[in-house]
C-alpha cells in the first residue's frame, strides 16, 4: 500500500503543488509607472495623434540596433508591411513553418502570394533551413524563418540560403524580444523584422507591433502604406502619396505605445527571470525518460514567450494525454501544444494544400506540451513543479 504522501493526487493523494500559483503566473505585469504614462497621455489629450509612438521607435530601435523602426497597430500589420515593402504580389512564393501563428502567413496570401509551407526542426521547433532549401522555386520571392517560441532559429544557414537564391528574408520575432543570435538581436538579422506587442508577448503593451530593417527604401514604403500622415515627410516620390496613403492605417495609439515604452525598461530583468525559473525546470526534465529538452547552443541567447517541450511517450509508456491529466491532478497548469498547423487549415486546403504534407511537423506536433514560464516566481512554484514531476515520473515504466 502506498501511504498517503506517496500517493498520486490523480488516485487520491496530496497535491504537489499547493500554492496560489496568481501572482507566480500573471503577465503582463502592470504597475504605477505605466499607469503614471498613460495618466500623462490623457491629461494631455494625446489619445490619438502623439509622439508616443516616434519615441517607442526610437528607444526600440536604439536596443536592438536597427537603422529603422517603425510603430504598428499590431504585429499583423507589421507582417503586412514587411511583405509590401519588399514587393510581395501576384505570381510570388513565400516559405514558411506551418508550426507557427496563422499572422505569418495570412498576409502574403492577402498580397495575391503563394504560401509554400517547409518543415521545422523536431528539436528546435524552428524552420528546418534544409526542408526551405528544397522548397524554393522560381517564384519564390521571400521566406519567413519564425523564432518559435523565443528561440532564435538558425539565421546563418537561411539567410545564406536565400541570399544564393535572392530571396528576401523577413525574421517573425513576434516572440522573441531580447532573443540574440551570435550576439545580433533577433529581428536585426534578416531584411526586415517584425514585433507584436499584444498584452501576452514578452513585451507587452496591450496592442502595437513594430517594424524594423536598415534598408531605407523598405522603410519607406512602409511609411507609405499605413501611415498617411508621415508620408509627407518622406522623399517625394513616396510624399506624393499622402493624401491617400496606399491603403490602410497602422498608426499604434499612443497609449499603448507609452505601456510598451515603460515595459521596455524591464524587458531583459523580466526575461531572465523567466529564463532562470524554467531552466530550473528543463534541467529536471532532462534527468527523466520521455522529455526531449532542447539544449540552446552557446552562440544563441533565448528568451521563453512559451515554455514548450517534446514529450516521447514510448520511453515511458505513458500516453501523452495521461501524463497532462495526472499532472494537472498535482495542481500543474499544463495542456497541449495551442497551434493548429497552418497547411491543415481550410484557407490553405481549398487552395491546395496537402494535409498530409510535412511528415516530420505533424509527428512532433502531436508531442508537445506547453509549460508556464514562471515570469514573476521566486523560485518556490518551480520547486513544486518539479516535485509534480517527479510524482507522476514513477507511473513511467
Amino acid at each position: 500500500m502506498k501511504s498517503d504522501d506517496d500517493r498520486l493526487a490523480i488516485e487520491g493523494g496530496p497535491k504537489a503543488i499547493t500554492m496560489d500559483q496568481e501572482d507566480a503566473l500573471k503577465w503582463p505585469v502592470i504597475g504605477r509607472q505605466e499607469e503614471e504614462a498613460l495618466l500623462e497621455l490623457l491629461r494631455k489629450n494625446e489619445i490619438s495623434l502623439s509622439d508616443e509612438p516616434k519615441k517607442l521607435e526610437a528607444e526600440f530601435g536604439t536596443y536592438l540596433g536597427a537603422k529603422f523602426a517603425l510603430a504598428e497597430v499590431n504585429g499583423t500589420a507589421a507582417l503586412y508591411a514587411a511583405m509590401f515593402a519588399i514587393g510581395i504580389g501576384e505570381g510570388d512564393e513565400v516559405i514558411c513553418p506551418s508550426y507557427t501563428y496563422w499572422a505569418t502567413a495570412m498576409p502574403a496570401t492577402t498580397l495575391g502570394a503563394r504560401v509554400v509551407f517547409c518543415e521545422v526542426d523536431p528539436h528546435s521547433l524552428n524552420m528546418d533551413p534544409q526542408d526551405f532549401k528544397r522548397r524554393i522555386t522560381t517564384k519564390t520571392k521571400a521566406v519567413i524563418p519564425v523564432h518559435l517560441w523565443g528561440l532564435p532559429c538558425e539565421m546563418d544557414e537561411i539567410t545564406e540560403i536565400a541570399r544564393e537564391h535572392g530571396i528576401k528574408v523577413i525574421e517573425d520575432a513576434c516572440h522573441a524580444h531580447g532573443a540574440e543570435y551570435r550576439g545580433k538581436k533577433t529581428g536585426t538579422l534578416g531584411d526586415i523584422g517584425v514585433f507584436s506587442f499584444q498584452a501576452s508577448k514578452n513585451l507587452p503593451g496591450g496592442e502595437g507591433g513594430m517594424l524594423v530593417t536598415n534598408n531605407e527604401e523598405y522603410y519607406y514604403r512602409a511609411v507609405t502604406l499605413g501611415h498617411y500622415r508621415r508620408a509627407a515627410e518622406l522623399p517625394e516620390r513616396y510624399s506624393r502619396y499622402r493624401h491617400t496613403s496606399f491603403g490602410f492605417k497602422h498608426r499604434m495609439s499612443p497609449l499603448h505605445a507609452a505601456i510598451t515604452r515603460v515595459q521596455l525598461r524591464h524587458l531583459d530583468e523580466r526575461n531572465q527571470r523567466r529564463n532562470r525559473n524554467i531552466g530550473i525546470l528543463l534541467d529536471f526534465l532532462d534527468s527523466l525518460p520521455g522529455f526531449d529538452i532542447y539544449h540552446t547552443p552557446e552562440y544563441m541567447k533565448r528568451v521563453y514567450y512559451e515554455n514548450d517541450i517534446v514529450y516521447r511517450e514510448e520511453e515511458t509508456g505513458l500516453p501523452i494525454e495521461r501524463l497532462i491529466e495526472m499532472l494537472k491532478a498535482e495542481g500543474a497548469r499544463v495542456r497541449r501544444d495551442r497551434y493548429p498547423l497552418l497547411h491543415q487549415q481550410p484557407f490553405f486546403t481549398e487552395r491546395g494544400s496537402d494535409p498530409e504534407d510535412l511528415p516530420v511537423t505533424r509527428e512532433i506536433n502531436n508531442r508537445i506540451i506547453a509549460l508556464p514560464t514562471f515570469p514573476n516566481d521566486d523560485g518556490s512554484l518551480v520547486e513544486q513543479y518539479i516535485e509534480a514531476f517527479r510524482k507522476v515520473s514513477r507511473a513511467f515504466k
